[in-house]
């Protein structure tokens, strides 16, 4: 599934999800989300191929914790 293909609950969906738990995650690092399943590493490549061995058939939603956790507010 590319970008274009997630509806918009679907994006929805994994950005609340990040925001229900943005304390737990740790500044600066990268993080990939497939249905509430987190991969995190230190490079967008690397969790993005964590997510897609884990979930073959999805597109993870990937992003950088920020730095400053207020950013996530």
């Amino acid at each position: 599934m590319s970008l274009e293909e997630w509806s918009e609950e679907e994006m929805k969906n994994e950005f609340d999800y990040i925001m229900s738990i943005s304390e737990k995650l740790e500044s600066g690092k990268w993080i990939a989300v497939v249905e509430k399943d987190i991969v995190s590493g230190n490079s967008a490549k690397e969790v993005f191929e964590k997510a897609r061995k884990k979930h073959p058939d999805r597109e993870p939603f990937i992003m950088k914790v920020p730095e400053n956790s207020n950013m996530l507010l």
